[in-house]
């Protein structure tokens, strides 16, 4: 009754010796191109934008974005054919926020808000090699996101102008402005795919990663990216 359970475990032994003759250390540097979405963040957004209204004000929101393409480029090195140490930069898709806020005075302010979030990480990475340069992988790590906000502002505001000695007169101009904010902080990251090495040259991959707690409450909104990429990598 134990015998396929001991060829079982001889077949994988020998197909792991194989891996290990065909495999060589190796450092790699490559590129990657993908989708993520930023799970949360419109909801997020949405709380943000209803705590602007008061007694004199209502605001909402007329637009949100969370999902686009990302790029990343990456580098590690994968000194045996199960583990490896790996870092990265990327940038994930753009976040879009559009909202308005409108005064019973008549006054009214519109803001389109795009925020831009890169992330730098580290991570260990365990390999599960199958055949012919084919394996599995998992990564474990984090790192440091960096967020840039850019708004535009337009609108309609009442200026006080004098008509005669103690007397003013208001009137609704138009108003145009920009505005810029940075936020940073630490976040988790894992994920896990699959590759294909092709004669100790290069590596394809694909992926699928996921970061969490990444931006702010006070920062329009705080998020979970999940991305997926198609990658390429050189060795040296």
């Amino acid at each position: 009754m134990k015998r396929p359970n001991v060829l079982l475990a001889v077949f994988f032994l020998v197909a792991c010796a194989q891996t290990q003759a065909d495999f060589y250390s190796h450092k790699y540097g490559g590129i990657g191109y993908g989708n993520t979405e930023l799970q949360g963040f419109c909801n997020g957004a949405a709380v943000f934008v209803r705590n602007l209204n008061s007694s004199g004000q209502t605001a909402s929101a007329s637009a949100c974005g969370e999902k686009g393409d990302s790029w990343k480029i990456y580098t590690g090195w994968r000194w045996t054919p199960y583990m490896a140490v790996e870092a990265s930069y990327q940038q994930l898709a753009k976040a879009d926020l559009d909202f308005r806020i409108d005064a019973t005075n008549g006054e009214f302010l519109q803001f389109e808000d795009r925020i831009k979030t890169h992330l730098l990480n580290a991570f260990i990475v365990g390999h599960c090699p199958l055949f012919e340069g084919l394996s599995l992988f998992g990564k474990l790590g984090g790192g440091l996101w960096s967020a840039e906000l850019s708004e535009r502002q337009s609108g309609q505001l009442l200026f006080a102008y004098p008509v005669a000695e103690d007397e003013v007169e208001t009137r609704l101009e138009e108003v145009n402005g920009k505005a810029y904010d940075s936020d940073n902080g630490f976040h988790w990251g894992y994920g896990f795919g699959i590759d294909y090495r092709y004669r100790n040259k290069w590596t394809l991959r694909a992926e699928w990663e996921s970061f969490t707690e990444v931006g702010r409450d006070s920062f329009r909104s705080d998020f979970d990216a999940q991305s997926a990429t198609l990658g390429w990598s050189m060795h040296f």
